[in-house]
């Protein structure tokens, strides 16, 4: 899974008025070869909806967005840098009174904190349909254990780090997590119907926010367009390389595309019998993007073919 995030849109500037024709037909096949009933894609171009593309549901159906929540925490922490309430070296020991030393907001976002193991991913299993935010609880696991298994200043990627991040901002603005973000970011990007999930919505702060797939394509518009609070200017925001010209930055993977920036990254929550839910989100420099839901727990080959199909029916 963390390899195909690695992946998207490596080629040549989108162009051709068939794009979403192309998108549609890549989609939907896509669906139908790892047997999601359930299917959903906004397509948009230069920041304004275009089309969407369903099956079995309808476009303004809110969708579990699992790791795609990771934006909207990023971003939350953005606007408290802006601010200059923090900078990306304030520290998660500085605001929670906790913890080692020298963790920083920065390191957080771009999982180089030295956080590990992710204890979430056995947790997650139990705090399944509970209404509880378990940010806190995550967080006190992860920074008072005894040895971590990661490096600091290595990429690893773990949900600890934005549990770290969303009980670090309820400390600070003296408001829960979701109460903050949704008026600094959910609001000010005129996103319309967010919520913490009813399933999800103890992983808030990594992996817990429900939204229409339009509304998740106009907040990387707002967020990641050429004037958005990141977009702007990407590289004055913290960033680990990854490899390929790619680098993790504030919630999003990134990549330069001539003058612009390419975006993208995917979510998955796998609970069988229970709730199984992918999603994808991708903004091809300051053009095309799509968002896209599917209700199946697909396999890293098959996040792989998504994001590979989509990529040709745009750059074709």
């Amino acid at each position: 899974m963390i390899r195909a995030l690695f992946l998207a849109a490596f080629l040549a500037a989108p162009a051709s008025a068939d794009v979403p024709v192309r998108l549609e037909a890549a989609f939907v096949r896509w669906a139908e070869d790892v047997g999601a009933d359930k299917a959903v894609m906004s397509i948009w171009r230069a920041g304004l909806h275009h089309t969407d593309v369903t099956a079995g549901m309808d476009a303004d159906t809110p969708v579990e967005l699992a790791s795609l929540s990771k934006a909207v925490t990023a971003l939350c922490a953005a606007t408290l840098i802006k601010e200059g309430v923090w900078t990306a070296r304030t520290t998660s020991q500085q605001v929670l009174d906790y913890g080692p030393k020298g963790i920083g907001v920065g390191a957080l976002m771009t999982h180089t904190s030295g956080i590990g193991p992710d204890q979430t991913q056995l947790a997650m299993q139990l705090w399944l349909d509970r209404d509880k935010d378990r940010a806190e609880q995550a967080s006190k696991q992860a920074l008072n254990r005894a040895k971590q298994s990661a490096s600091r200043g290595s990429y690893s990627y773990n949900n600890e780090n934005y549990a770290i991040l969303g009980t670090m901002i309820a400390a600070q603005t003296g408001q829960t997590y979701a109460t903050f973000c949704e008026r600094k970011v959910l609001q000010a990007a005129g996103v319309s119907k967010a919520r913490l999930s009813p399933r999800t919505g103890s992983m808030a702060a990594w992996g817990g926010w429900q939204m229409t797939v339009g509304d998740y394509a106009r907040l990387m518009h707002w967020a990641y367009g050429p004037d958005g609070l990141i977009g702007k200017n990407p590289q004055d925001w913290p960033q680990i390389v990854l490899g390929g010209g790619a680098s993790y930055g504030v919630g999003m993977i990134q990549r330069p595309s001539g003058d612009a920036m390419n975006y993208w990254h995917f979510g998955l929550l796998c609970f069988p019998a229970r709730l199984n839910a992918g999603s994808f989100a991708v903004r091809w420099a300051d053009e095309w993007s799509v968002v896209a839901a599917y209700n199946t727990c697909v396999t890293q080959d098959e996040m792989l073919a998504l994001d590979a199909t989509l990529s040709k029916a745009v750059f074709q």
